[in-house]
C-alpha cells in the first residue's frame, strides 16, 4: 500500500488507470466500513469519520507477488513515480 498525500480520489483513481494502460494492476484495498452498505444502512455516515476517508482516497495498492522480476519492479516503479509527479 502506498499514499500520495494531497491528492483526492478523482486523481488517485486517475493514476490507476494510468497504470493499467501500462499493463500494471493496482488498486485500492482500504474502503472505510462507513463506505459499506450495511454499515450506511445502519446509519453510519462516512462525513462523521473524515481521517478513514482521508486515508481512503489517496490510498493505491501496487502490484506485490513473489514472481515479480527485478526488471517488472523497476518498471512498476517507474511508471508509478510518472505517474504521482504529476500530482505531488
Amino acid at each position: 500500500m502506498t499514499r500520495v498525500p494531497g491528492i483526492n480520489e478523482k486523481q488517485r483513481n486517475e493514476i490507476i488507470i494510468k497504470m493499467a494502460e501500462r499493463g500494471i494492476s493496482c488498486n485500492v484495498h482500504y474502503k472505510p466500513l462507513p463506505m459499506h452498505t450495511a454499515y450506511k444502512k445502519l446509519g453510519f455516515d462516512i462525513k462523521e469519520y473524515p481521517n478513514a476517508y482521508e486515508m481512503f482516497e489517496n490510498e493505491i495498492t501496487l502490484p506485490l507477488y513473489t514472481t515479480l522480476t527485478d526488471e517488472e519492479i523497476c518498471y512498476i516503479i517507474d511508471n508509478y513515480l510518472q505517474g504521482i509527479n504529476e500530482y505531488i
